[in-house]
């Protein structure tokens, strides 16, 4: 009996290269939480801060395995809400790499049509995974009448996270216009 089974090499989940770059990105994001940098959001029990500049890029590079590194970092040491955070950075980093591989960087040969659905992928980031998942995170994991409805809540933070929306789509933006194409493609 002869044995032609053929091995066929494994490949890893995550690359030496996507940890690295998983780790560097969520390692600034987690750097900034730690070291406070922080703008309230008025009206709202909650804080903002820069690092969804490195979740977005980061996770969008590293993919979905990637993003959950980085959204495991970009968590971790939220004050005193860390699973509501957890649970929004995880998802998100998740959704960031897989719509950036499989929408934003499909129109690399068009870099205006490229940066326009990056932008559209910051924002839709926000509106409809971190925020949304941010407040059922606070409804869930640390419950307080204070917060209202579910809606409520949203609505409250929504308006808040506005600005931030704005600028983290807008600089992430130039960032990606400025980066040579290799360093701009999905490693996985």
């Amino acid at each position: 009996m002869s044995d032609n089974k053929v091995e066929s090499a494994k490949k890893p989940m995550l690359s030496a290269r996507q940890v690295g770059v998983a780790a560097a990105f969520g390692g600034a994001a987690l750097a900034l939480v730690l070291a406070g940098v922080t703008i309230p959001i008025p009206g709202t029990p909650v804080v903002t801060d820069p690092r969804e500049i490195f979740t977005t890029i980061g996770a969008s590079l590293t993919g979905p395995l990637g993003g959950v590194v980085i959204g495991l970092l970009a968590g971790i040491a939220e004050p005193g809400i860390p699973l509501a955070s957890l649970l929004a950075h995880v998802v998100g980093g998740v959704f960031n790499g897989l719509v950036y591989k499989n929408f934003s960087w499909r129109f690399q040969k068009n870099k205006v049509v490229s940066l326009a659905t990056w932008f559209v992928q910051v924002m839709a980031y926000y509106a409809l995974i971190v925020v949304p998942l941010f407040v059922v995170g606070l409804m869930l994991f640390y419950p307080d009448p204070e917060y209202g409805t579910f809606f409520a809540m949203l609505g409250a933070l929504e308006a808040g996270a506005l600005p931030e929306m704005l600028i983290t789509s807008v600089v992430t933006t130039i960032i990606m216009a400025a980066l040579p194409e290799r360093y701009r493609r999905p490693l996985w």
